[in-house]
């Protein structure tokens, strides 16, 4: 049987699995103060359980894009997607922080995949002109998966325990992984694609270079390090509301575990919003005539703008008002990450999309990593108003980098849209 816009039901898929992403690895940070409380973890030991996820993320962001390139996506994405889901339900079962702080490296390595696949996709499956609204679409499953996480483990938890918010998370993973594996192919094995949807896909791919590419020819690449560094100086805010915040809600904002559930979750609906408005603002600036790269550089900058926000957090007298600059900061930060996290597609062919994205991750991770490690060392001593000041000032910088290493993209790149 044939079906209509199927790349959107791809799409819709790959979404699916990016909410189950992330519902995985946000079960800690909202698990973390009755874990800490029952585990009796130092606030040095949480950071390195936190922070051992972003390093080995970063690694799994280049290894995870070459495993894609390389066997393809239908297996590559169910194994690993199993793999981070025994992982996640394997926490459970310890009750100190090193197994713990070695099965999160686990899930670093395995979740990586997610980005990769992701635009890999999008690369395969829809023209230029609709690469940003559907990396924004798969993209809607982080924040829908983190929306999702308090409600889902204060419930396990005050109706079982904490192990059981991981056990519950990483079985939806396992029953994924299964739905990907008979659901996915490739635009040109997939018995439902219609030729005039295949040919749409097509018209617009870049075209590959023959020669054999490395990842150390890419890293003579400007446009590489382009979309990179803007990843390694946005992804600690990411970080920072996943793990940090409902933390900080509890030990500085005085807030209770039923609050937490009632209110974590809005800067990640927020977040949602901004994944969307990646994609059109983008797209409503390349309609007018704006060149694609230059449209996303702009609808970057202004989501670096909003993130501003970030640094008023630790300033504000009243909670709810902390909230909502939170909530601000989800929507810029995802606006602007969808925005660059897109531009691989633009800048290089398919056949090395996963790669790039990969790298980007790695980079993004990194950041992550660093900022993490430091802010679980110095929280005590300092508290959190200057790592809130430091969140917002980053896409700024990021921002920067988008404008000086992009080459000025010539005419016949990408079509603008009709």
């Amino acid at each position: 049987m044939k079906i209509r816009k199927l790349r959107w039901y791809i799409i819709s898929l790959v979404m699916v699995g990016t909410v189950i992403n992330y519902l995985a690895r946000s079960t800690l940070g909202v698990a973390a103060p009755e874990m800490m409380r029952t585990l009796h973890l130092s606030s040095e030991q949480y950071s390195w359980i936190v922070s051992v996820f972003p390093f080995t993320y970063a690694i799994g962001g280049i290894a995870c894009g070459f495993i894609i390139d390389k066997f393809g996506l239908r297996i590559s994405f169910a194994v690993l997607a199993t793999l981070w889901s025994l992982c996640n339900m394997l926490t459970a079962l310890f009750s100190s922080w090193l197994p713990i702080a070695v099965l999160r490296g686990g899930l670093g390595l395995t979740e990586a995949a997610f980005n990769p696949a992701g635009m890999k996709v999008t690369a395969e499956w829809f023209p230029s002109k609709e690469r940003g609204l559907a990396c924004g679409i798969y993209s809607l499953g982080t924040s829908v998966g983190a929306m999702l996480a308090p409600p889902l483990v204060v419930w396990s938890i005050l109706n079982y325990n904490w192990e059981m918010s991981f056990v519950v998370t990483g079985g939806m993973g396992l029953i994924w992984a299964v739905l990907w594996v008979v659901c996915y192919r490739a635009p040109e094995e997939h018995p439902a694609l219609i030729k005039a949807e295949y040919d749409e896909v097509l018209d617009d791919q870049i075209e590959v270079v023959q020669e054999k590419t490395t990842l150390r020819s890419m890293l003579k690449d400007k446009n590489l390090w382009a979309i990179s560094l803007p990843r390694f100086m946005a992804d600690p805010a990411w970080g920072t509301l996943h793990y940090w915040m409902p933390l900080y809600l509890v030990t500085v904002r005085h807030m209770n575990l039923s609050e937490i559930a009632m209110f974590a979750w809005l800067p990640f609906l927020t977040a949602d919003l901004g994944c969307i408005a990646a994609g059109y603002i983008s797209k409503f600036l390349n309609a007018r005539g704006v060149h694609i790269i230059n449209a996303k550089r702009i609808t970057f900058t202004f989501a670096a703008v909003l993130m501003l926000s970030m640094a008023a957090v630790g300033y504000a007298s009243n909670v709810y008002v902390a909230i909502a600059l939170f909530c601000i900061a989800g929507f810029a930060h995802q606006c602007l990450s969808i925005t660059v996290i897109s531009m691989s597609s633009d800048l290089f062919p398919k056949q090395k999309v996963a790669t790039v994205t990969g790298f980007a991750a790695f980079t993004g991770s990194m950041g992550n990593f660093a900022f993490s490690l430091f802010l679980g060392a110095m929280v005590a001593v300092v508290g959190y108003n200057m790592f809130f000041i430091g969140l917002g000032i980053f896409d700024l910088i990021g921002a920067a980098f988008l404008w000086l290493l992009i080459k000025q993209p010539a005419a016949t790149l990408q079509p603008s849209i009709d």
